[in-house]
């Protein structure tokens, strides 16, 4: 489409066109629950966290997302999450609702599987008349591009240990169209989302925590993202995480109390967006609620 050659340029060359659909996180290992709905209870304790995320910092029209997501364990083997986020990138605009059920299955003494279900709800826009046209009055950007509200489903697994878990999920089944609009640029397409992480001490004070995200959503790039965090003390965080083809950068966190933690990533562009932008933040904020201290059974640290 002729109308928007330069935003769609800036959008492929950063390969997050998917982030109208999925927003791009720098930390998806702390914020697992948004890519699975099987992890819904699968800590010892229920949180509540939110996430805020700004891409291509000094760009107009840059990515910038605000999510939030409560974790419950209700049982010992069931669990309820609530997540939302609204996502902007340059006149797109997408506002998401979800909430996860999650089952956990004891296996064996040292293992667990869970199964998720997941309904959402989702609004989507596109703002044509905010773009400047390469054709003056151009009839096709005289109004903006909606999806209305459209509701999803969505699925995951995920067997875990004490120590690593395994994750694999479709968190959409369905496509989300514009209702007053045959365009397909900017139509969202479904994927899967496959995850593996763990939490291994190194000595008796520092311990490390792998993980590694593939998602392969239909007609856009594949997303690999390898992160590690190193915590000292079971208090403070150091890491990094690189994403392929999109960036590369360092995080941090410390946990304030027993209930407070704060996060914080910076990353710094790897392909053509780093002659726009050389920056990326992420902020983060984890309140931990009603910890069950008598379980028996629980997953890796910061699980989710």
């Amino acid at each position: 489409m002729k109308s928007i050659i330069f935003f769609s340029i800036v959008l492929m060359m950063f390969g997050m066109l998917q982030a109208q659909s999925d927003p791009n996180y720098r930390r998806n290992q702390f914020g697992s629950m948004l890519l699975n709905p099987a992890q819904a209870g699968a800590n010892p304790y229920d949180e509540v966290s939110v996430i805020a995320t700004k891409s291509m910092v000094g760009f107009t029209g840059a990515p910038t997302t605000y999510s939030a997501l409560a974790n419950f364990k209700v049982l010992d083997n069931l669990g309820l999450g609530v997540s939302g986020f609204n996502d902007k990138l340059g006149p797109i605009s997408t506002s998401r609702l979800s909430v996860d059920l999650a089952y956990h299955l004891k296996l064996n003494k040292d293992w667990k599987m869970s199964v998720g279900l997941r309904a959402l709800g989702t609004v989507a826009s596109v703002d044509l008349p905010s773009l400047t046209t390469v054709q003056q009055l151009d009839p096709h950007m005289a109004y903006q591009l909606t999806s209305g509200n459209k509701l999803d489903a969505g699925w995951g697994l995920l067997v875990y240990h004490k120590k690593v878990y395994f994750g694999l999920s479709q968190p959409r089944l369905m496509k989300t169209k514009f209702v007053n609009s045959t365009m397909t640029d900017y139509v969202e397409a479904k994927g899967f989302v496959g995850y593996v992480g763990g939490d291994f001490p190194l000595n008796s004070k520092i311990s490390a925590r792998p993980f590694i995200m593939y998602r392969k959503v239909s007609n856009l790039p594949m997303m690999l993202d390898i992160a590690s965090t190193f915590t000292y003390n079971q208090l403070f965080d150091l890491g990094f995480n690189f994403q392929y083809g999109s960036n590369v950068g360092l995080l941090t966190g410390y946990d304030i109390n027993k209930k407070l933690y704060l996060g914080y990533s910076f990353s710094y562009p790897i392909n053509g967006v780093v002659r726009v932008s050389t920056q990326a933040h992420e902020i983060i904020l984890r309140l931990k609620l009603n910890e069950k201290r008598n379980v028996k059974f629980s997953g890796p640290r910061y699980f989710n």
